[in-house]
């Protein structure tokens, strides 16, 4: 008989309190000044600490018969998994394989083996393709992640057998906010 007559009271009270926090939330919103406030936090959390709570990867290894070997590939992943704390997830796909990381707060993340993996990327792909690094900052609730993806583009054009790689360039490091 209480199935067709409603809900039980308790969980008509937990509705009625659902519905009241969304109604606080709106109104608090609202407040002039509180969106403000959380921008010049999060400001100040990017540029003037430069220090994000969280950090998470994402990189793309193209593989073909003129690109580095499977084996490198992988000395590549375990070194990513060692700064990221063992934290990734390894997709094989169509011509390439993909690396996801967890998010790692900042006291696990080794920033320093992450940087020398990434030259050992770009000079792994020295010659056949660009490495593309893009840095962001993005929100994950009330913490700050600090995301890298790291794709290696292949030319739009070939290189001609008697052009060597310039040696000077750097890779394409892009900064997002």
């Amino acid at each position: 008989m209480r199935e067709r007559d409603g809900a039980d009271p308790a969980t008509a009270l937990r509705r009625r309190v659902a519905a009241a926090t969304d109604r606080l939330t709106s109104v608090v919103s609202r407040v002039p000044g509180s969106a403000t406030a959380r921008s010049v936090g999060r400001l100040w959390q990017r540029h003037a600490r430069e220090r994000p709570d969280q950090y998470q990867a994402s990189i793309t290894f193209p593989t073909a018969p003129d690109q580095p070997t499977v084996g490198e590939i992988h000395d590549w992943i375990e070194a990513l998994e060692h700064a990221f704390e063992g934290r990734l997830d390894v997709y094989a796909r169509r011509g390439s394989v993909a690396v996801e990381t967890d998010r790692v707060s900042a006291e696990l993340f080794d920033e320093d083996q992450f940087d020398a993996l990434c030259e050992r990327i770009e000079d792994g792909y020295d010659g056949s393709h660009s490495v593309a690094h893009l840095k962001k900052w993005r929100r994950n609730g009330d913490r700050l992640v600090r995301a890298h993806v790291i794709v290696p583009v292949k030319p739009l054009f070939p290189r001609e057998e008697g052009d060597a790689p310039e040696p000077d360039r750097p890779a394409t490091g892009i900064e997002a906010d």
